[in-house]
C-alpha cells in the first residue's frame, strides 16, 4: 500500500506517474478516482473519429495543386 498526503497547496506526489494529467472525480463516498486522461483540441478530436474526414484530408495534401510556402523565421 502507498499513501500520500497532500502539501499546503493542496499537491500529491504519485510516484511513477510523474507529468502526467488526470480526470480526478470525487465519489459520494469521498473516495478520489483519478483517470489518466490527454487534452486534444475539437479539430483534432473530429480528425482522430471521423474516417472520412481523414481521407479526404489525406487526399488533398498529395494533391499537386496544394502548395506549401516555408518561410525562414
Amino acid at each position: 500500500m502507498t499513501i500520500v498526503e497532500t502539501d499546503a497547496l493542496s499537491r500529491v506526489v504519485l510516484p511513477g506517474h510523474s507529468n502526467q494529467r488526470f480526470i480526478l472525480t470525487e465519489n459520494s463516498d469521498g473516495s478520489l478516482l483519478l483517470q489518466p486522461a490527454r487534452v486534444v483540441t475539437e479539430a483534432q478530436a473530429e480528425y482522430e473519429s471521423v474516417p472520412e474526414l481523414r481521407a479526404l484530408l489525406a487526399r488533398a495534401s498529395e494533391s499537386r495543386t496544394v502548395h506549401r510556402v516555408r518561410r525562414p523565421e
